[in-house]
């Protein structure tokens, strides 16, 4: 067909398709099928007629470019009014979309739990000690009574001793008969405000009354007499000879001691304060749920164990004291004590390994006490903690770098303390539940990279427009839209998942990364090389390639899907995620016990206790 024939056809059907205008995209459809037909019709006349009066034929038999722009306004008006409804509803739904997908892909707790771990992990990236990583993250509770909230500010709130000493007087003086309040106020005016010690007697004589057969409070006053009666030796041969200031003070110790002995283990309500504030917490049992009880353990048996052992030290120096005085039935009396003592600060159901550690580390004192009264019966089984002490350190070291190769979660903050039997398969729960967490900070990173890639692309769509186009949204077919469900979201999920779940026991590999990659760079790459190629397409389809209009929409059209791309994330990944992390969590884990679950840590806690056990039968 000679050109200027096409075009008089083209310019035809624009003219009959101009009713359609407001629908750049219906237009262009229309005009181009509509010149399908003129140029069939054109080839059917022109077999029996030169080209010039098969022009003629033809726009006579389809009539005048008025009636049928009419006609075609009429036939198409259902499909016009769809797709402005459609266009409408997307300008007005766009950003809320957009939002929602956000929020669906940044899972905020996971991030703030990551970034405790790293603090933790690695506290000389943030310039602070490992003390200093501060707990206090605005977690969510239920409606909180005034002492429930001064309790939760004495748990959280990085106060100084003054402070905590303030909060628990304001507690104990509105429920003298809390055991736990009274055992927590007692070791803290104990430790912190030892220099003015007349509250402590009446604190003590209370907790006598309304928890008996706990040796706390016995053995806080023995701490508090040994300090004012003496000065403690640290690991000398032998105590100075003026270390002794009153004597009788230091004899009332011993009697309080001995009291101590009789009675249970000493409780102080570590484990208790724990649970009470998990009660506080709406905890959904996911990561951060737990990770706001990892320190607190070791931060309030520390004060108990700093009592036990200034006992020990005190009850070594009695025992030397004895001997040069020519009493050995007595010193040996006392220096047999070890066997009641050393247990009675190991709890039996809140044990934690720093009980264990401090326990073994007393039986040195009582080592080198008995070494120089000579009692050989003695030092063999003391020795023998030595060299379990020795046991456990090799154990811990050599084993700690395995897991922290391994990639154990909260391995560079509790230390697989192990024995023999044990293996790097108990830290498998801890590695799934490490890649759940990191898979959630990944979704959030591909949101940030989504979010980028559709800024960028709107400021040109608003620039376009801002230079006097018009970037409308495409309408692709129902067949377009199920290729891009399919190829482009639902066969790339699956791909990721399955590179999720080859990998999660990969912990601290470089391959736990590659789900990441893909996730952030790959798929959003390929989405959108894949939408572009379908914008393409149907560009091509309606004879609309060298459209000025259509260039200009690709930009607003790649928005749109991309946003799509980011809800789809938030909305299927998101949720995956984040029952990987509540179901790993409620499983065995190392620290966190869900339901009363024995986890990794209490077995292997429970292991170094028997043995303890057994060296002080």
């Amino acid at each position: 067909m000679n050109n200027d024939f096409h075009d008089e056809l083209r310019e035809y059907s624009r003219l009959c398709s101009k009713s359609l205008s407001d629908d750049t995209e219906l237009c262009q459809q229309v005009e181009h099928e509509l010149l399908d037909h003129l140029e069939d019709a054109f080839d059917e006349e022109r077999k029996n007629a030169s080209e010039e009066q098969a022009l003629k034929s033809t726009v006579r038999r389809f009539g005048n470019p008025e009636e049928l722009s009419s006609q075609l306004a009429e036939s198409n008006s259902k499909r016009l009014s769809r797709r402005t409804r459609i266009r409408n509803a997307v300008r007005w739904l766009a950003l809320p979309i957009l939002i929602i997908g956000v929020f669906l892909c940044i899972n905020v707790r996971s991030i703030i739990s990551s970034v405790i771990l790293l603090k933790w992990m690695s506290p000389e990236l943030f310039d602070m000690e490992r003390r200093d990583v501060h707990m206090d993250l605005g977690l969510k509770t239920r409606t909180l009574s005034d002492d429930e909230q001064r309790l939760f500010s004495y748990y959280f709130d990085n106060l100084s001793g003054e402070g905590r000493i303030e909060i628990l007087s304001r507690l104990y003086a509105s429920n003298r008969e809390d055991t736990m309040i009274c055992a927590l106020y007692a070791q803290e005016l104990s430790h912190y405000n030892f220099s003015v010690p007349e509250q402590l007697p009446e604190i003590l004589a209370n907790g006598r009354r309304i928890d008996p057969g706990n040796s706390l409070y016995d053995y806080l006053e023995c701490n508090m007499l040994i300090r004012e009666s003496c000065a403690l030796p640290k690991m000398a041969e032998s105590p100075e000879d003026d270390a002794i200031k009153d004597r009788a003070k230091l004899d009332e110790a011993m009697a309080i001691y001995g009291r101590a002995l009789h009675k249970g283990i000493v409780r102080n309500y570590s484990v208790e304060l724990q649970d009470r504030i998990r009660g506080m917490l709406k905890i959904r049992e996911d990561l951060l749920g737990g990770l706001h009880l990892i320190d607190v353990a070791a931060r309030e048996k520390l004060l108990l164990q700093i009592v036990g052992t200034n006992i020990a030290r005190g009850v070594v120096l009695y025992c030397d004291i004895l001997h040069k005085e020519g009493n050995d039935a007595k010193a040996l009396e006392f220096l047999r004590t070890w066997r009641v003592f050393i247990p009675q600060f190991v709890e039996k159901e809140g044990a934690c390994m720093l009980d264990i550690l401090a326990g073994i580390k007393r039986m040195e004192f009582f080592l080198k006490c008995a070494k120089r009264l000579d009692m050989a019966d003695e030092i063999a089984a003391l020795q023998a903690g030595a060299d379990m002490d020795k046991k456990m350190r090799d154990t811990i070291h050599g084993h700690a770098a395995q897991c922290f190769h391994a990639g154990g979660l909260l391995s560079g903050i509790v230390p697989p303390y192990s024995v023999e039997g044990d293996n790097l398969a108990e830290w498998s729960i801890e590695r799934k539940l490490e890649a759940a967490t990191f898979d959630s900070m990944t979704i959030g990173l591909s949101c940030l990279v989504l979010l980028v890639a559709i800024v960028l692309f709107a400021i040109h769509a608003f620039f376009l427009r801002i230079g006097g186009r018009r970037p409308f949204l495409f309408i692709l077919p129902k067949t377009a839209y199920a290729k891009l469900l399919l190829k482009g979201i639902l066969l790339p999920a699956l791909i990721y998942l399955a590179m999720v779940f080859m990998v999660q026991e990969k912990g601290g590999s470089l391959l736990q990364l590659l789900p990441c990659a893909f996730l952030c760079c790959l798929w959003p790459l390929y989405y959108a090389a894949y939408c572009h190629r379908l914008l393409t397409g149907w560009t091509h389809s309606i004879g609309a390639d060298n459209h000025d209009s259509f260039r200009a929409s690709r930009s607003l059209n790649m928005l749109c899907l991309l946003v799509v791309l980011l809800l789809a994330i938030g909305g299927i990944l998101r949720p995956i995620s984040n029952w990987r992390q509540r179901h790993y969590a409620r499983m065995e884990t190392l620290v966190i016990p869900r339901n009363g679950v024995e986890t990794y840590e209490r077995r292997v806690i429970r292991k170094w206790q028997k043995h303890l056990q057994n060296l002080c039968k």
